[in-house]
C-alpha cells in the first residue's frame, strides 16, 4: 500500500501546479461542494494527517531501532491530504521505507496459514498495518509535525467487536449500505467538531482559519448504492452553496 502511495505521489508530482494531494479510498463521499472542500484544504499551509502516539496495539517492532526510534513511531488514519513539501519527502524516502519493508507487515488471517507453522499463542505474533504509520513516523522522525493538522478529514466509522474476533480480524469500519444511506447520517458526520486522542490525552478541535469548523470533507464506506442514493436525494448538498463557517 505504501508502495503505491509513493509511486501515485512521484507521478504527481511531476506537475508543478499541483499543490495538494489527497488520498480517498473508492468507497469514500464528499460531504462539501468543491469549493468549500478546496478552500478548507488551501487556507492553511499544513498537511492534514491523522498522527498519534502508539502506545497500546504492540505494532512497533524493536528491530527498527536505531533507525526508528520508538519516540518517533506514530499512528493514525491514512486518508490524508499532504502538501507539495511532505509529499516530496514521502517519495524521496530512502531510510524509513526500507525498515518498514523488512519490520512492519500485517499479520496473515488463520485461513492462510495452511501450509504454515502456527504458533500455540497467535497473539505474540507481530502484526503492523504500514498505511497506518508510515507517513505518520515519517514526518514525525524528520520534526514535521509542527507544519502538520494532526487530525484526518475523512470521517470513518469503525465496528465494535469482541476481543477474539478483534484478535481474529483487526479493526473493521462500519460499511454503510443503501438503508444507511440518509440526510441524518450525513449531518451526524458533518456536525462532528472535535476528535478525542486517548494514548495523548489530546482532544483535537477542529479549526479552519482560526475559526470552529466542521471536522470532516469526506466520509467512507459506502457502498456505490449507497452513495448514488445519497447523490440523488442531494443529501449532500454538493450542488447548493454551503453555509460556511469557515
Amino acid at each position: 500500500m505504501i508502495q503505491a502511495e509513493r509511486i501515485l505521489l512521484q507521478h504527481a508530482l511531476m506537475d508543478p501546479l499541483n499543490e495538494r494531494f489527497v488520498f480517498l479510498s473508492d468507497s469514500c463521499i464528499p460531504l462539501y461542494n468543491f469549493s468549500y472542500t478546496y478552500d478548507y484544504i488551501m487556507s492553511t499551509p499544513n498537511s492534514f494527517v491523522d498522527s498519534f502516539a502508539d502506545t497500546k496495539e504492540g505494532r512497533y517492532n524493536p528491530k527498527m531501532d536505531p533507525i526508528i526510534p520508538i519516540q518517533s513511531w506514530r499512528k493514525g488514519s491514512q486518508w490524508a491530504v499532504l502538501n507539495r513539501k511532505h509529499a516530496d519527502i514521502v517519495v524521496k524516502d530512502e531510510i524509513l521505507f526500507p525498515m518498514f519493508q523488512l519490520h512492519c507487515k500485517k499479520k496473515p488471517l488463520p485461513e492462510f496459514w495452511r501450509d504454515q507453522y502456527v504458533p500455540p499463542d497467535t497473539s505474540k505474533i507481530h502484526n503492523c498495518i504500514p498505511d497506518e504509520h508510515y507517513v505518520q513516523t515519517l514526518l514525525a522522525h524528520a520534526g514535521l509535525e509542527g507544519e502538520i493538522t494532526r487530525r484526518t478529514v475523512t470521517h470513518t466509522a469503525w465496528l465494535i467487536l469482541s476481543s477474539k474476533e478483534r484478535e481474529r480480524k483487526g479493526w473493521h469500519p462500519v460499511t454503510y449500505k443503501l438503508a444507511d444511506a440518509t440526510p441524518m447520517l450525513i449531518q451526524s458526520i458533518k456536525d462532528i467538531d472535535n476528535i478525542n486522542y486517548e494514548t495523548e490525552h489530546r482532544r483535537e478541535w477542529c479549526t479552519n482559519k482560526e475559526k470552529p469548523a466542521p471536522c470532516f470533507l469526506f466520509a467512507r464506506k459506502f457502498t456505490r448504492p449507497a452513495a448514488l442514493r445519497l447523490l440523488n436525494t442531494s443529501a449532500l448538498g454538493l450542488y447548493h452553496d454551503e453555509i460556511s463557517n469557515v
